[in-house]
């Protein structure tokens, strides 16, 4: 069965809506856009009996590590690290994986112009498909409403999120809604993962630590 979770795990590299532009809010820099920054997280896995959710042994590392250039525009390698899954194909598999990220105009976009996140712009944004057969198309909506995060090692963060789901061929929402939040300025704190027929979210990746230049 399809999962939202792709979202999560693949976004990052899926085609979308693409942005032309040559001008940047990189000086707000809300996206922590800046060399040297790094996070890590770890992924939990909700306990069907308790609700609660649980530690997992996965964790994930993302560095920013360089600068490239690109058509006139500076964009941003993102490092991520995945280690600690033994076969949790519900979470993303281990390895490197490298992204490159720009700002533009409050979009966080990838080198092929695809939208990753939006913390201006309340419009509904298409990002990709799933797959080419069933034509289920992944999109993201920022929410008018700021939410207080709590992470228990490192506090409250006020959070913007923006909402992930799927749409069918005939344009009907599914089921699941994906969040991503992120405070201005410190990057990614907590995201959910879903599957496309469910309500609830199944896993969280959560921050557990970082540090910011």
């Amino acid at each position: 069965m399809k999962k939202i979770a792709i979202i999560l795990m693949t976004v990052f590299i899926v085609c979308s809506c693409s942005t032309n532009d040559n001008v940047t809010t990189e000086n707000d820099n809300f996206y922590a856009l800046t060399e040297g920054n790094s996070w890590a997280y770890k992924y939990y896995a909700k306990d069907l009996v308790s609700g609660e959710f649980v530690a997992t042994t996965i964790t994930e590392t993302v560095d920013i590590t360089h600068t490239i250039e690109i058509n006139g525009n500076t964009y941003f390698n993102f490092k991520h690290i995945v280690s600690g899954n033994n076969g949790n194909i519900a979470f993303p598999s281990n390895g490197e994986k490298n992204y490159r990220f720009r700002d533009s105009l409050g979009f966080l976009i990838n080198d092929i112009g695809s939208i990753k996140y939006a913390n201006n712009n309340y419009d509904e944004h298409y990002v990709g498909h799933v797959d080419v057969i069933s034509f289920t198309s992944i999109n993201l909506k920022l929410s008018a409403i700021q939410d207080v995060i709590n992470i228990e090692s490192l506090g409250d963060f006020n959070c913007l999120d923006n909402n992930y789901f799927l749409r069918d061929v005939s344009g009907n929402q599914l089921n699941a809604l994906d969040h991503v939040y992120r405070e201005d300025g410190k990057g990614e704190i907590l995201s959910t993962l879903s599957f496309a027929s469910d309500s609830e979210h199944y896993g969280e990746k959560r921050l557990e630590s970082y540090s910011i230049q």
